[in-house]
């Protein structure tokens, strides 16, 4: 397999060097659409927030920012995802404010819809 064709590969599951450069290419290249879409969420005042396949935690410290009285769980698949999130947001972690976890999405796939697993 060639160069090229492994770095696309960890968009699935970063993993590695090459797992370490498409993460921290995903929160600055994602950026821009990141933040149209939360341009559209004025109308809500969360206090829970769950960032669910969280990449390298760009999102969630928007989120953080935007939201001060919410508390964030961010979850991803990816060991060198949850990595650079909690060096992203070190200082909401810190506070209590945050908290990173490694897991899988599918996770939620088994549980009633009326009782999700509480994150928090």
């Amino acid at each position: 397999m060639g160069l090229l064709k492994k770095f696309f590969m960890q968009t699935k599951k970063p993993e590695g060097f090459l797992g370490r450069l498409m993460v921290g290419g995903m929160n600055s290249g994602h950026a821009k659409l990141a933040g149209w879409g939360m341009s559209h969420l004025d109308a809500v005042s969360p206090l829970c927030i769950a960032e669910l396949g969280c990449g390298g935690g760009r999102n969630a410290r928007e989120l953080l920012q935007k939201y001060p009285q919410a508390k964030l769980s961010a979850l991803d698949y990816s060991d060198e995802s949850v990595t650079k999130a909690r060096k992203t947001n070190k200082r909401d972690i810190a506070s209590g404010r945050c908290r990173v976890v490694q897991g899988n999405v599918d996770f939620f796939c088994h549980h009633r819809v009326d009782r999700p697993p509480v994150l928090w």
